[in-house]
């Protein structure tokens, strides 16, 4: 497992960090809380699951946390994630629209087709872009942003994550990850407003998965 921090990005106003899994954050966490690595009181601006590998955007004053958090709520900042499943979709590009309630009790989201008492509206576009014999990768762009929402959601369509037995899936990963990824982050930087974005590269275990298929078009309907 990987187990370092890596800064990515990092001016007097935010910072942005590589999170490796493993390692627990929740939105308004301090990052000296990240596995003791960083040590200055910087807060996360979303949330992103312990298990989950990716980018994580740190504010390093409450005004800048404040400017982020109003970005978030008026969808000017794009997340895109990577995801491993065994169960390939059936359609190869769409948007998911569920309902979700949070089970504190279980510490998962419960997933609905309509509305229900306490629930919110999720909404996530997924597009398989890549196939090999056993396993197919996902990309998804997160439009809401609520509890174990991709998780829930693409469990909820028979595709649940490799790895991630809560939702799902059989048996652990190798390292005790799931197979997700907040793989790329564009947004208006909270000060001077210039488009900043981010990507990384998928974690090394993935790729004894063995991806070689090619880019699949959006409008190709998929063999479950």
């Amino acid at each position: 497992m990987e187990t370092t921090i890596t800064t990515i990005f990092e001016d007097e106003h935010l910072l942005i960090i590589h999170k490796p899994s493993g390692i627990a954050v929740q939105h308004q966490d301090k990052a000296n809380n990240l596995g003791g690595q960083i040590n200055i009181n910087f807060q996360a601006v979303h949330r992103l699951d312990q298990r989950v590998s990716g980018l994580l955007m740190l504010a390093k004053t409450p005004k800048i946390f404040n400017e982020i958090s109003k970005s978030f709520q008026e969808r000017k900042i794009l997340k895109k994630y990577k995801a491993v499943v065994a169960q390939t979709p059936k359609i190869a590009s769409a948007e998911l629209i569920h309902f979700l309630r949070k089970n504190s009790h279980q510490k998962k989201s419960e997933v609905f087709q309509n509305q229900v008492a306490h629930s919110k509206e999720a909404k996530i576009r997924y597009q398989v872009i890549e196939q090999s014999n056993r396993y197919c990768l996902l990309e998804i762009e997160l439009i809401t942003g609520l509890f174990h929402q991709i998780r829930a959601q693409l469990a909820k369509i028979g595709s649940p994550i490799v790895g991630d037995q809560k939702y799902g899936y059989p048996r652990s990963s190798p390292d005790g990850s799931i197979f997700l990824q907040a793989y790329y982050i564009s947004f208006p930087h909270p000060v001077h407003q210039q488009q900043m974005t981010f990507e990384i590269p998928m974690p090394s275990l993935w790729e004894k998965f063995g991806f070689n298929s090619p880019i699949i078009s959006p409008d190709t309907p998929l063999e479950a």
